[in-house]
């Protein structure tokens, strides 16, 4: 069980439940009471759509170990699974099943709001996935642009469902902005956690004969287009403080300070430091961090509405 625990990455799919729980509790319920707009989401259509979203990110997790079982031998040889404490076939089996889970919800919640042809957007996820793992990751910046935009999605879910009610008034909502800013978020927190992360396997990649960022152009040159995402998004988050400011919500204001803006530069400083393997993993770890912060910053926007 602790094999199979590790093979989906728990650690990450607690997260997108999370995101689910908050948005739905601290964001589009508080928003929506207030401004008299009432969801055609119900909390049978939350369960389903988190669901079928954890289930189809555990399914990328479990084939995306499948394909790196060669890369993760000379790059993580204690933490490999597959192979060793995980049959291939099985691993392929729980993949199987995992991903037939997540589809069979995503239809199912779409069949309940009228239109199946929707559940594109759960196949493609599902297929973006395993094509990543089989060779975008492998690819220059294609591979951590895919990751980055399926991690986008995830927090822009609860509009696509609303759309399907109310096609007509999806950015009208009055909880839309806040869910597209944290769309935003995802994507590019991601998207610097995944380069990072491939500053961290270089030595896998290269057996591979993968064509990644930093195996491209370098390892000092990745460095320095992560440092400049680290600073647009905290670039980006210094404008929402500064109307903070002038609004005297102390609360955002310090709570940005402190769960997202300190993380972010601690990133900046771990990557400029970064030599080994061990310094990037622990630039990725502040990294999880950070989305945390910004997961956990819907708690303190529902708080600053009272």
């Amino acid at each position: 069980m602790k094999a199979y625990l590790g093979l989906v990455r728990w650690s990450t799919l607690w997260m997108i439940g999370l995101m689910f729980l908050l948005t739905k509790t601290q964001v589009v319920d508080v928003i929506s009471e207030l401004s008299g707009v009432e969801s055609c989401i119900t909390k049978m259509h939350w369960w389903l759509v988190a669901l079928a979203t954890v289930f189809i990110a555990a399914s990328g997790n479990v084939v995306n170990d499948i394909f790196d079982q060669h890369i993760d031998f000379h790059n993580k040889p204690n933490k490999l699974i597959v192979g060793r404490t995980v049959s291939e076939s099985s691993a392929w089996n729980f993949y199987y099943a995992l991903g037939s889970i997540g589809l069979g919800l995503g239809m199912f919640l779409c069949w309940q709001l009228g239109n199946v042809s929707n559940s594109l957007i759960f196949m493609l996820s599902a297929g973006g996935l395993y094509f990543y793992s089989y060779s975008y990751k492998r690819q220059f910046l294609i591979g951590n642009l895919v990751v980055a935009f399926l991690a986008a999605l995830v927090p822009f879910l609860p509009l696509y469902l609303q759309m399907m009610c109310t096609p007509d008034l999806w950015m009208e909502l009055p909880w839309a902005p806040i869910l597209v800013a944290l769309s935003f978020f995802s994507f590019l927190t991601t998207l610097i956690r995944e380069i990072i992360k491939d500053m961290e396997d270089v030595k896998g990649d290269k057996f591979a004969q993968s064509t990644t960022i930093p195996i491209t152009i370098g390892i000092k040159a990745t460095k320095a287009v992560v440092i400049f995402l680290v600073m647009v998004l905290m670039s980006t988050i210094v404008s929402l403080q500064s109307d903070w400011l002038r609004r005297k919500d102390w609360l955002m204001f310090w709570y940005f300070l402190i769960a997202v803006q300190l993380p972010a530069a601690a990133i900046i400083l771990q990557v400029m430091r970064a030599e080994k393997p061990k310094d990037f993993h622990l630039a990725s770890t502040i990294s999880k961090l950070l989305m945390l912060g910004g997961i956990l910053s819907l708690i303190a926007f529902r708080i600053s509405l009272q």
